[in-house]
C-alpha cells in the first residue's frame, strides 16, 4: 500500500526522453521580463553521463530571454522564454514548461516566477510559458503541438538535456500538464501541476505509457467531469499505468484545519514515482498549512521533478 506522509517524495530515478515532433519558423522576439529568484545550486546545467544533448548544445544561442514569436497552424503564436544568466551552451540544461490557468497570460506566469519554481533554481534550469491562442489560459488538443514546435525550436538553438523535460500549471494549465503526460510521455520526463484535470480532452481511452506524475488538489475544486475534482480519477489512473499499487486513501482529504497530506504510491515501475497531495480549501496553487505563512506545494512538486 502507498503510504501518507506531509511532505517527501519517492527518490526513483531514471528514464530518458526522446526528441520533440519537427518544425516551427521563429520570428524574433520582444524583451520581456523573467524574475531572477534565488541561487540554484551548482553551475550549468547536468553534466552526467545519463544526459541526452539536444541539437543546441556547443552553438552560440539566438534565443533571447523575454516574449518570443514562433509562426504554428499559419498564425503567430507565443511564448516567454527564461536562461540563466550564466547559461553555458556546453552544458544540457533541464528545461520546464509552465502553463497558465484560464483568465491568465504567459506574463502572469512569469510574474508569479513559473509558479514559484524559478526562485529555487536560478542557475541550472531553462523556464519556458507558452501563451494560449487567447492569451488567457484557454489550452485545447492543438496546444499539443504548439508544445512540440515550441521544443523543436528550444532543442535546436539551446542546450537542452532531452532526458530532464518537464510540465507544469495550475488549473487549466494542469490540464495541459495532462494532456503532454497522456500524449507526450515519451519526450516529458515528468509533469508536477496544481488542480488540474482532462479539460482538453487529449486523454480519452485507456492509458498505456507510464510518466513519473505529481499532482496537488483541492477538497474544494469544482465538481463535475472534466472539471479539476476530475483529477482524482487521473491520478489513479496514471499510478495505474506507472505501475503502482492502488491506494483508495489518496483522495481522502484532511479535514478542516487540518495540513495536506501527500501519498507517495508503491511499488511503481522503475523511473515512474507517483504523488498526490490533497488540501482543505479553495482551487488555488499555493496552499498554505495552519499556521504556516508560505506554501508547501511548489516546494514539493519542485522536489518531485529535481530528483530526476
Amino acid at each position: 500500500m502507498g503510504g501518507e506522509s506531509a511532505g517527501g517524495g519517492s527518490s526513483t530515478a531514471g528514464g530518458a526522453g526522446a526528441g520533440a515532433s519537427a518544425g516551427s519558423v521563429a520570428t524574433g522576439g520582444s524583451a520581456g521580463s523573467g524574475s531572477g529568484g534565488a541561487s540554484g545550486t551548482g553551475t550549468g546545467g547536468s553534466t552526467g553521463t545519463d544526459a541526452v544533448q539536444s541539437a543546441g548544445c556547443g552553438k552560440a544561442k539566438t534565443l533571447q530571454n523575454g516574449t518570443l514569436n514562433i509562426t504554428f497552424g499559419g498564425a503567430s503564436r507565443k511564448y516567454i522564454l527564461r536562461v540563466p544568466d550564466a547559461y553555458d551552451s556546453s552544458h544540457p540544461y533541464r528545461l520546464v514548461f509552465a502553463f497558465a490557468e484560464s483568465g491568465s497570460s504567459a506574463m502572469s506566469v512569469v510574474s508569479r516566477n513559473y509558479f514559484t519554481l524559478a526562485t529555487l533554481d536560478s542557475k541550472n534550469t531553462i523556464f519556458v510559458a507558452p501563451d494560449a491562442a487567447n492569451g488567457a489560459g484557454s489550452w485545447s488538443k492543438s496546444d499539443v503541438e504548439l508544445t512540440d514546435a515550441i521544443l523543436a525550436q528550444l532543442e535546436g538553438d539551446l542546450c537542452i538535456d532531452k532526458s530532464r523535460i518537464f510540465a507544469t500549471g495550475f488549473s487549466f494549465g494542469g490540464a495541459m500538464s495532462i494532456a503532454l503526460a497522456c500524449t507526450r510521455a515519451d519526450v516529458f520526463r515528468a509533469v508536477a501541476f496544481f488542480s488540474g484535470a482532462d479539460l482538453t480532452g487529449s486523454c480519452s481511452g485507456t492509458l498505456t505509457k507510464p510518466i513519473a506524475y505529481y499532482a496537488s488538489q483541492a477538497s474544494q475544486d469544482s465538481t463535475g467531469t472534466p472539471m479539476p475534482s476530475s483529477g482524482k480519477i487521473k491520478q489513479a489512473e496514471f499510478a495505474a499505468v506507472n505501475g503502482c499499487m492502488p491506494e483508495p486513501s489518496a483522495t481522502t482529504f484532511p479535514a478542516a484545519g487540518k495540513p495536506h497530506t501527500c501519498t507517495d504510491y508503491k511499488g511503481c515501475s522503475t523511473g515512474h514515482p507517483t504523488k498526490y497531495c490533497v488540501f482543505d480549501g479553495p482551487h488555488g496553487w499555493e496552499p498554505k498549512d495552519p499556521g504556516q505563512t508560505t506554501s508547501w506545494n511548489a516546494p514539493e512538486a519542485w522536489k518531485f521533478i529535481t530528483q530526476f
